[in-house]
């Protein structure tokens, strides 16, 4: 999902992430422990070094931030600083996410999943540096190699860390394929490729926040990459949000099936939104966040979708908004009312045509209706 049309970026809700300057030069190097420990006060001692992340970032102490986590690591380093960021512009999470398990990797990382919500638990990496802990990712090198592994109608790709993960990756590739398959537009075989970025090193110069994104009309390159996803209260599968943000971007290849290259031509709510809708890929939570707040975008912002300048913790309220048009295309204009907009768009781009051509009303009609209908249900 993204403002641009060439990509779909799938964003979602924010979790704290920030990076920062470079140490002073004259700085002596840290020394980093040869050996990670795993003991029974292991998770108490990460629990309390979430908590000072979370407390310097509550005063917008830099300085005691940085002290926190890993500066070597350049780009985990700069998604930290957008963390930091973000908080300095809509405040810090209200709470700090709880450690529920900690596991070794390699001899010096400990791995620990952290509740986060509806969207599940998320796996973080800590390593110990002058006998203290710090949060961290592994080296590409420490990561075992791109490994690949096929399913039904499902191509997977990923890292050697994620080796013991990698079944419960393509259980739930397999289950959004599944919904793809019964909610596609046509009757195309649905293939899902999916890579799994288990690190932002390894990653590339995406948006911190990103959780994922599809090329649209690249069939050279198929893949859906994805960069955040969380597991459920056992650790051994995604969580189903997780899953939805799966299925959402396979919707997207869906729409690309139907017509090709049809997403450049939609306005941005009916390309973000009916995968979003359909997915499930937004909790009541982020809807009424974002419905019951004091504005909302006008027709031609959810036409156009996010601005390049907005912040990125902006862009996620959109997507609220376009998944409730389509909850509302639904209802009031039926299910086929979808298929059949894409069919309009491929002749012309303009909604003063299309909307009274395919749903019969204006869209200034179309809008005041969606408008007055999710306010009713949501606020």
């Amino acid at each position: 999902m993204s403002a641009c049309r060439s990509l779909s970026l799938l964003l979602t809700l924010l979790l704290l992430g920030a990076c920062t300057s470079s140490p002073a030069a004259n700085a002596p190097a840290p020394s980093a422990d040869a050996k990670a420990q795993i003991t029974g006060q292991t998770l108490g001692e990460l629990q309390s070094l979430l908590q000072a992340q979370h407390d310097a970032i509550a005063r917008q102490d830099l300085t005691g931030f940085q002290k926190t986590f890993d500066s070597t690591r350049l780009a985990f380093r700069r998604c930290q600083q957008e963390t930091f960021d973000i908080a300095g512009r809509r405040g810090a999470a209200s709470a700090t996410p709880r450690i529920a398990k900690v596991e070794p990797f390699l001899e010096q990382y400990a791995a620990a999943y952290a509740d986060e919500g509806d969207n599940g638990f998320r796996r973080l990496w800590f390593r110990r540096e002058d006998g203290r802990w710090i949060q961290t990712e592994p080296k590409e090198s420490e990561l075992g190699g791109e490994k690949t592994k096929t399913g039904d109608n499902v191509t997977l790709d990923y890292w050697g860390i994620d080796e013991g993960q990698s079944g419960a990756y393509l259980k739930a590739s397999q289950q959004a394929r599944d919904i793809v398959a019964k909610n596609a537009l046509s009757e195309k075989s649905q293939q899902l490729s999916i890579r799994f970025y288990p690190t932002k090193e390894v990653a590339g110069p995406q948006g911190c926040t990103v959780v994922g994104f599809h090329l649209t009309n690249v069939p050279s390159d198929p893949f859906v990459r994805f960069f955040r996803w969380w597991f459920d209260s056992s650790f051994t599968q995604l969580s189903p949000l997780t899953v939805s943000f799966i299925t959402h971007e396979g919707l997207h290849g869906a729409q690309d099936q139907f017509i090709p290259g049809i997403s450049a031509r939609l306005d941005w709510w009916l390309v973000e939104g009916w995968p979003d809708f359909v997915g499930q890929s937004r909790t009541q939570t982020a809807i009424k966040g974002a419905l019951c707040g004091p504005s909302a975008p006008t027709f031609k912002q959810l036409v156009d979708g996010p601005a390049p300048d907005l912040p990125p913790e902006a862009a996620p309220v959109y997507y609220a908004f376009a998944n409730t048009m389509v909850e509302y295309l639904y209802a009031t204009f039926g299910k086929d009312a979808y298929r059949d907009l894409l069919v309009a768009y491929k002749d012309g781009v303009d909604p003063k045509i299309n909307y009274p051509k395919v749903l019969k009303v204006t869209p200034e009609q179309f809008y005041a209706g969606w408008m007055a209908a999710a306010k009713k249900k949501y606020c």
